[in-house]
C-alpha cells in the first residue's frame, strides 16, 4: 500500500498495486477483485461483475494493460473520476456505488421509503461536486472521496 504523506496543501490518498486481468482498464475506471475460481489471488482486478459488486476495490489511477500492474486508488480524495449522469441533477455529497458490468460509479438513494426487502449496495464514494442536469446520459468526471479502504 502507498499512503500519500500528510501535508497541509494536499489531501491524503491511499493506493494499492494490482494486476489487470482484462483488457481495457483505463484511468478512472472502477475495478473489483477478480473472483474467477482459477484466478483468485487477491492481486488481479477486473471491471465490476453483476453478482460481485461487494468485491469493489477502487478507481484505477492510470490505464492498466491486461496482465500489467498498476495503481488503484482505494481511499481518499480524487480529483478525477467516471460518474454516470442522467438527465437529472445530482446533489453534492450523494453516495456513489459501482455498477455491474460498467467502468463507472453511479448515484444511489441514501434512504428507503418502504419496508419491502432492500438490497444494500456498497456505497464506496461520495460526490464532492454537484452535477447539473444534462440532456443525455453520459459519463463525466467529478471530484469524489473514496470511502473504501482495504
Amino acid at each position: 500500500m502507498l499512503f500519500k504523506r500528510v501535508n497541509r496543501d494536499q489531501p491524503e490518498r491511499v493506493f494499492v498495486t494490482f494486476q489487470a486481468n482484462e483488457a481495457g482498464i483505463a484511468a478512472d475506471d472502477v475495478v473489483q477483485l477478480e473472483l474467477t475460481a482459477a484466478s483468485v489471488d487477491g492481486v488481479k482486478v477486473v471491471q465490476p461483475n453483476s453478482a460481485e459488486l461487494q468485491a469493489y476495490i477502487g478507481v484505477a489511477d492510470a490505464a492498466i494493460a491486461s496482465g500489467a500492474f498498476g495503481l488503484v486508488q482505494v481511499g481518499g480524495y480524487r480529483s478525477t473520476s467516471r460518474i454516470f449522469a442522467t438527465n437529472t441533477s445530482i446533489a453534492l455529497a450523494q453516495l456513489l456505488v459501482p455498477t455491474a458490468g460498467q467502468d463507472y460509479l453511479a448515484s444511489v438513494a441514501s434512504s428507503t421509503t418502504s419496508s419491502a426487502d432492500v438490497v444494500l449496495q456498497p456505497a464506496m464514494a461520495v460526490l464532492l461536486e454537484t452535477i447539473a442536469s444534462t440532456s443525455a446520459s453520459a459519463t463525466i468526471s467529478k471530484k469524489i472521496w473514496i470511502r473504501n479502504t482495504i
